[in-house]
């Protein structure tokens, strides 16, 4: 009876020590077209169609989004995804760094049982001495103790660094792996199809774990004015897939939801005395929206280019996005636009000249973005760009110009003082341009005198010099100034304003 019950033992030990069998993993559908948008992503999987097609997409897929797409003379007889649990699931690009934390896990706790083996042993050498020990003997017994605890204080020093090290390194990986873990990983979509005829069934589904932002490099390059320019995408996506291929970019989100515009004539009323203005605002209804249904997936589009439809621009790329939530970044295009660069002085707003670039009749559309902006290869600048149709004007400001300064500095009239008397005001003003520069340019200078609001306001110019370039018709001032290096010229405007008596003159 005996020798069966140890049989047994050994047996159930044996299989026990066999490695696991896991239950077969759910392949993944292949991917057959990516379109990201600034908030979600919707993805286009591909599989043979049979009779009965079944297979999993990770949990943070909407259910809801997931619908076949039939081929031309492809029959769906029956087709169904719901959410179901999926505990333990790792994506395939975490399995390592699990691994890892696994390994460093077995090594802490081999290294807990030596120091608690280490401990055990300080408490037998720190009890009373044997009895039998006498004379030389016990002498001898304390000797070896003390080195015998000694050797083990060390190595027990040594094993707590090691633990400490590894466990600092674990947490790191730990906090790195729960990052890049997407949501709803315990959970999947269980996706069942019945198909009749074709070779493949599309299915299309929509995520919120993704999205990308369009940015722009560009330098100015000043003697061509050409600026040479680089469209990128940085785009992350946390499904827990790697979503290879063709990645179309758009810069809109569908509407969920959508309806003609219904403006509602406005009625001037006497309101009831009983009623509070807050029940009034309940009144407020809005009119029911029809829903937006997506279309078949549209063909690929031919070479990178950004594609403008009427309510969308689209930009294709190719390339590989990892599913952990990492950035990665996308070259979309490259193209040079030609501009005309100019030195641009505000004082009344700064010191310091811009340098700008005006482009005339865009060759292509920009997409909303921010963008790093370089001079003559030096970064210079950092801005965004609004969204601009190809055709269209647009000016950029590279940054500003410190060698380059304009002072600005009140002038006294020639009565001595910029009041003169009740309904009459004397003012003016006088700029300093520097070129710091080691070469001669060409600088803008802008500034302004007052431009009346009320007819019974006047506004007189008593002098300007030198004459302004241009003058618009909001008193706007513009002067072409040339400056060698190291030179500095001096520009005064004087005006007066004149007004009733009565009034108080505020500018705005």
């Amino acid at each position: 009876m005996k020798l069966a019950c140890t049989v047994a033992a050994v047996s159930v030990l044996f299989l026990f020590s066999l490695p696991g069998v896991s239950a077969a993993e759910s392949i993944l559908p292949a991917v057959s077209k990516v379109d990201l948008y600034p908030r979600g992503a919707r993805i286009l999987f591909s599989v043979p169609a049979a009779l009965h097609v079944s297979f999993e997409l990770p949990g943070t897929f909407d259910p809801s989004t997931v619908r076949p797409l039939p081929a031309d003379g492809q029959k769906i007889t029956s087709f169904e995804a719901a959410g179901v649990p999926r505990p333990g699931w790792i994506p395939e690009a975490l399995r390592d760094l699990h691994a890892q934390i696994k390994e460093n896990e077995k090594k802490l706790a081999v290294l807990a049982g030596r120091t608690s083996a280490i401990k055990q042993s300080f408490d037998l050498l720190s009890g009373p001495l044997p009895r039998d020990l006498k004379g030389s003997e016990m002498a001898e017994y304390v000797e070896a103790a003390r080195k015998t605890r000694e050797k083990m204080e060390t190595e027990l020093i040594s094993v707590s660094s090691e633990m400490d090290e590894i466990k600092e390194t674990t947490d790191a990986l730990i906090a790195d792996f729960s990052s890049r873990m997407p949501q709803d990983s315990d959970t999947a979509v269980q996706v069942s199809a019945r198909v009749e005829g074709g070779e493949k069934l599309l299915v299309e589904a929509w995520t919120q774990q993704a999205g990308w932002s369009p940015f722009y490099r560009m330098n100015l390059d000043t003697p061509s004015g050409a600026i040479h320019s680089s469209l990128l995408a940085r785009a992350r996506q946390h499904t827990g897939m790697v979503l290879e291929g063709d990645l179309f970019f758009h810069t809109t989100v569908p509407s969920t939801t959508v309806a003609p515009p219904d403006l509602p004539p406005l009625v001037a009323d006497f309101a009831p005395k009983t009623v509070r203005r807050a029940a009034m605002m309940e009144d407020m209804a809005i009119s029911p929206r029809a829903e937006f249904k997506l279309g078949a997936p549209a063909p690929a589009a031919a070479p990178p280019e950004i594609v403008q439809s009427m309510t969308d621009m689209t930009v294709r790329a190719r390339g590989t996005l990892p599913g952990d939530n990492r950035p990665a970044e996308f070259l979309l295009g490259e193209f040079e636009l030609k501009s005309e660069v100019s030195i641009v002085s505000v004082p009344v707003l700064s010191e310091e000249a811009w340098i700008t670039a005006e482009v005339k009749k865009l060759s292509v559309p920009l997409l909303p973005g921010p963008a790093e902006l370089s001079v003559d290869g030096k970064l210079s600048a950092k801005t965004r760009l609004p969204e601009q149709g190809s055709g269209t004007d647009i000016q950029l400001a590279f940054g500003k110009m410190p060698l380059v300064k304009a002072v600005r500095e009140k002038m006294v009239s020639r009565e001595g003082s910029t009041w003169t008397g009740k309904g009459r005001l004397e003012d003016g003003y006088s700029i300093e341009i520097t070129n710091g520069l080691e070469k001669k340019i060409t600088v803008i200078l802008k500034d302004r005198i007052p431009v009346s609001a009320q007819e019974k306001i006047s506004v007189e110019t008593m002098k300007i010099e030198p004459r302004p370039d241009e003058q618009d018709k909001e008193n706007i001032l513009s002067w072409k100034i040339t400056l060698a290096p190291g030179e500095k010229k001096k520009t005064e405007v004087l005006f007066r304003l004149g007004y009733p008596a009565d009034e108080t003159v505020v500018f705005r």
